[in-house]
């Protein structure tokens, strides 16, 4: 039976192709699997260093991930577009976070414990089988960016020489 997490979760993220691709009883499903979780201003959702558990997917609001990357330093990313996942590899292992994410305004989130994914998953539930291949197409793009950021260090070798020298003289 739709509820109101039903309701708002719909509209939310039926525009979304993910979401749009289930059927009914397959977003249901998945809407029921999950928690709704309201963050205030400010409020963390994950930070460094603790164990991921589970995943997310904006709902409504915005939430900035910071992350901090060699060679290119601190990367922080503003998050607001309804149905945006995040974290999605902690479904897999509860690896630990090497970013964080906070609220910047009144944000609602649905989380998706691994534990249930994993019921989800041995149970043959197709839900699960489309979050892993949403899962394995962000791997392919998180693999692209490391080869463009390789290639930014590696690909002109004299120019990178000429960096690294002038920032051991500075250090």
């Amino acid at each position: 039976m739709p509820t109101d997490r039903h309701r708002l979760a719909r509209e939310a993220l039926r525009a979304r192709p993910f979401f749009d691709a289930l059927s009914d009883e397959e977003f249901d499903h998945l809407i029921d699997a999950c928690d709704l979780r309201t963050l205030a201003p400010r409020e963390v959702l994950w930070a460094v260093g603790r164990e991921g558990q589970s995943c997310y997917v904006l709902i409504s609001g915005r939430l900035e991930q910071s992350l901090t990357r060699q060679p290119v330093g601190r990367k922080v990313e503003q998050i607001d577009r309804p149905g945006t996942f995040m974290a999605l590899s902690y479904l897999v292992k509860p690896w630990r976070h090497h970013s964080s994410a906070v609220a910047l305004e009144r944000s609602v989130v649905l989380k998706l414990d691994r534990e249930r994914f994993e019921t989800m998953f041995e149970a043959g539930d197709s839900v699960a089988f489309r979050l892993v291949d949403e899962l394995a197409e962000a791997l392919v793009q998180e693999m692209r960016d490391a080869n463009e950021r390789l290639h930014e260090v590696f690909g002109n070798p004299a120019e990178t020489l000429r960096l690294l020298r002038r920032r051991t003289r500075n250090a």
